[in-house]
């Protein structure tokens, strides 16, 4: 399939998905929208803000409709509460579509929260307007609603709205070119996040700008690894919206290190899902990509075409970053088809938005390419200043991040240092006073330390070694004594069935003999001597004794277990144990097969066993 009938493909499933519904939502949601159908006032209210939770990360248009009714309701009911949440709700969902709406809508939302006194809206305002204004390219303003949504959180102890503060701070320091910094807030919010359970999303999120960070700084690999960890876990949370995000960051990626096969298959992944969702800014996301690609193999017509359509999306929604990422590519392609004063237009553009909004990062970019471009129609000159002009911006980004760096470390760390700088300079002083000492001793100080550490690491693992050997030969020890004793056990066992047999055989002959003899008497007394033999406990102790060793506690627990156990079921059950045969077991107890039978099936109700259960297995396991 050629890109152009894909890219018509593409097309075709965003028509389709303004005509078609969506895919059911869970049992929940739908449970929520059958009560609210029901409901009015504050409780309806409620419900509609429990259906914008439970659908906002899946299908952004329906829970844009959940937060216009919310509006309208607080509106009617003249509940400033209901209106600031709102409100608030509309200006997060207009930041993927246009900016100034969603300026207005937080704007609201402050003025809300404040005549209700809740601070921690307010806070949260301040915090999406940071952001809406980062994307306007107002990094300053940006900054100072920052600051403000991280004074009122930690007021409050809202530690994950520090966190999301910091978030957003490491953003906006990475599009003005402050590397470094934005490092160190991305750490800062990690450093909080990970204190805080149940917040995989916006681990993620950090995990998504700290790869933004490294893709700045051309560390594209990194940049791939945090960007696929951030995909695993919004797809496990089913987070469309930014998994489509990261996607395109993927892509990004792969582009810079011209892996355009790689980057293809990410940017095609985020269009398909973008296209079936209707998610707007996205999908013109994806298309920037898939134009960079198709310049970069040599597709310029398609590239234009593409491009020239997303920049008139862009426009719309007034999305700056995107817009002058848009003209840079255009720039490009323009140069490569040699329509060099269109291409001049679009570097020109882009110049004076980054000049507008103080980005000096994009502003080496469009100096950068427009060197090229000069140099490709033959004005050398025009190209050897545009050049100039990019080292120049270059190197004084170089130097913020270095001068920031300092700065930054030397915040830090300013309270340690005055606490302990007393302490220091002493310390200083007698370091000086020893050096030359220490200078001398050195060499041998390391010598006698490196033979310590030889003689140490040999006797410890000349001890190891010992004492494995002894925990080898009392293990041989224990194993050849719970041998012997399991051979005792059931040597004894044995004889004592053997005893039994025998002893159960001559009695029956003397029954015999003394029912044909006159001394029927001196018979009975043999027979009698017989039966106490044989039901004589001692020889049950002595058992007892060996099957104890070999099987610690057994009877204890067995007790402990199944407390209705008499003591024949314990004999009955250590036989079993020993895996004895039912004719040896019935010689050893003094009863018949059958009785072995009645007996193991009376022990089977007391152990509450099912006729699935095996009794055997059960007394083993035990």
């Amino acid at each position: 399939m050629t890109f152009q009938n894909w890219h018509k493909n593409i097309i075709i499933i965003i028509a389709a998905s303004l005509v078609t519904t969506l895919q059911a939502q869970t049992s929940e949601h739908d449970s929520l929208l059958h009560i609210s159908k029901s409901q009015e006032g504050l409780e309806k209210l409620k419900t509609l803000e429990q259906l914008y939770t439970s659908i906002r990360f899946k299908d952004r248009n329906k829970a844009k409709d959940y937060v216009m009714d919310a509006l309208q309701l607080s509106e009617s009911l003249g509940d400033n509460l209901g209106l600031a949440t709102a409100n608030y709700r509309m200006g997060s969902i207009m930041k993927r579509i246009n900016l100034d709406s969603a300026i207005y809508y937080y704007t609201n939302a402050q003025k809300f929260a404040q005549k209700t006194e809740n601070r921690e809206l307010e806070g949260y305002t301040y915090s999406g307007m940071s952001d809406a204004m980062r994307l306007k390219g107002d990094y300053d303003k940006a900054l100072e609603l920052t600051d403000k949504s991280i004074t009122i959180a930690r007021e409050l102890k809202d530690w994950l709205d520090v966190s999301i503060s910091l978030t957003n701070k490491s953003s906006i320091y990475r599009n003005k070119g402050n590397y470094m910094l934005a490092y160190k807030n991305a750490i800062a919010a990690q450093k909080i996040i990970d204190t805080i359970s149940g917040q995989a999303l916006r681990k993620a999120d950090l995990f998504k700008d700290i790869g933004e960070i490294e893709f700045q700084r051309a560390n594209y690999d990194d940049a791939i690894r945090y960007y696929k960890k951030a995909l695993e876990v919004y797809q496990a949370e089913e987070d469309i919206e930014f998994g489509v995000m990261t996607l395109n960051r993927i892509s990004n990626s792969y582009i810079a290190m011209k892996s355009y096969d790689n980057a293809k298959e990410y940017a095609e992944k985020a269009l398909e899902i973008s296209a079936e969702k209707g998610m707007t800014n996205s999908y013109n996301i994806s298309q920037i990509n898939l134009g960079i690609i198709l310049n970069e193999t040599g597709d310029y017509h398609e590239a234009k075409s593409i491009m020239e359509g997303t920049l008139k999306s862009f426009r719309e929604e007034q999305n700056i970053n995107a817009i002058y990422s848009t003209l840079l590519v255009l720039g490009q392609v323009s140069d490569n088809m040699k329509l060099y004063d269109q291409a001049e237009t679009y570097y020109n553009e882009g110049l004076l938005i980054a000049d507008t909004i103080n980005a000096p990062r994009e502003a080496q970019e469009f100096y950068l390419y427009k060197s090229k471009l000069n140099f490709n129609r033959g004005q050398y000159k025009q190209a050897y200043l545009d050049q100039a002009q990019f080292i120049k911006l270059k190197d004084s980004l170089s130097e913020v991040n270095n001068e920031r760096n300092i700065e930054e470390l030397t915040t830090i760390y300013e309270t340690e240092k005055k606490e302990k700088e007393l302490a220091l300079q002493k310390a200083e002083i007698e370091v000086l006073k020893q050096k030359e000492e220490i200078s001398k001793n050195r060499q041998r100080l390391l010598g006698i330390g490196s033979l310590l550490l030889v003689l140490f690491a040999g006797t410890l693992i000349y001890g190891l070694r010992q004492k494995m050997k002894r925990h080898k030969v009392e293990r041989e020890k224990l194993d050849n004594s719970l041998q012997f004793k399991e051979k005792e056990l059931t040597t004894h066992a044995l004889h004592l069935a053997h005893k039994n047999e025998v002893l159960l055989d001559l009695k029956s002959q003397l029954k015999a003999l003394k029912s044909n003899a006159d001394n029927s008497r001196n018979f009975q007394k043999v027979i009698n001597t017989i039966n106490i033999d044989i039901n004589n406990d001692t020889n049950w102790e002595q058992f007892k004794t060996y099957f104890e060793d070999v099987h610690k506690d057994f009877n204890a627990n067995v007790k402990r277990s199944f407390p209705e156990v008499t003591t024949n079921d314990l004999r009955l059950m250590a036989l079993l144990k020993m895996n004895l045969s039912s004719k040896e077991i019935a010689n050893i107890l003094n009863i018949s097969s059958e009785g072995v039978k009645k007996a193991r099936y009376r022990l089977r109700k007391k152990l509450n066993l099912s006729t699935e259960d095996s009794l055997q297995e059960l007394v083993i396991d035990l």
